[in-house]
């Protein structure tokens, strides 16, 4: 009974150190060694290259280089710094620079020791690549089916029947991210499902707006570079509500 007690005072103890790390922004621990959360990369910047829209930074993690490219952010070489790896490139060429990444991460922001640029980059409408998310775990309240439409649950409830034809449907953007392979990228949701759908349109949005979307129902689209759709819109025409 004794150790029971013993054991649950130093996890307890653990773990409000651990928070006390957290809290204080201490990432310079993590060139050290990595955080073993595999979505996130954390190291030293080496190297930056600032472009119209752009912060490319190459960052060191103790063990290889690998470049980022984010919103614009005063970083120096030296900084520690950390970005998720949601969305890599393989093979990107950067036609405004003539240069070839054989691997690069678009991210929505730089995690550094101060705060996340993330929260500074001014929303998604923007004419160059971001990306904003907000986590949606549950439909989204009061988005409903329009006339002569469908709601995302039929979608991918009917997407054999619907592949290769052109529908209608209201949702709430959730998701957007401009510029990536010559196209904007968004996912809405509605109140029908907890799911959502990814659209490809020409069209600026941000995210929280309401919009209306027709496009092509594709299934099973494969971009290369890591990028399987099962379930696509593509080249919609999105208005916003």
């Amino acid at each position: 009974m004794i150790m029971i007690h013993r054991t649950n005072f130093l996890l307890t103890l653990f773990s409000s150190f651990s928070f006390v790390l957290f809290s204080a922004g201490i990432i310079n621990s993590a060139y050290a060694e990595q955080n073993t959360t595999p979505n996130i990369i954390h190291g030293k910047v080496t190297d930056i290259i600032e472009t119209s829209g752009y912060t490319y930074a190459e960052v060191d993690t103790g063990k290889k280089k690998v470049w980022a490219a984010g919103p614009n952010t005063p970083l120096k070489i030296g900084d520690m710094i950390g970005f998720s790896t949601q969305m890599p490139m393989e093979n990107f060429h950067s036609k405004s620079m003539k240069r070839d990444f054989p691997i690069i991460y678009f991210v929505g922001g730089y995690i550094t020791d101060k705060e996340s640029s993330a929260s500074k980059a001014g929303g998604m409408a923007s004419t160059h690549s971001q990306i904003t998310q907000k986590q949606v775990a549950k439909p989204v309240k009061g988005i409903h089916k329009i006339k002569d439409g469908h709601t995302i649950a039929e979608i991918h409830a009917q997407k054999q029947k619907l592949s290769g034809k052109t529908i209608r449907l209201r949702g709430k953007v959730t998701r957007f991210t401009s510029k990536v392979m010559g196209k904007n990228w968004l996912h809405i949701k509605d109140s029908s499902t907890a799911d959502d759908l990814t659209v490809t349109t020409d069209i600026t949005v941000a995210v929280d707006d309401i919009v209306i979307i027709e496009g092509k129902l594709t299934l099973d689209k494969d971009y290369n570079y890591g990028y399987f759709y099962p379930v696509l819109l593509e080249d919609a025409k999105v208005t916003k509500e």
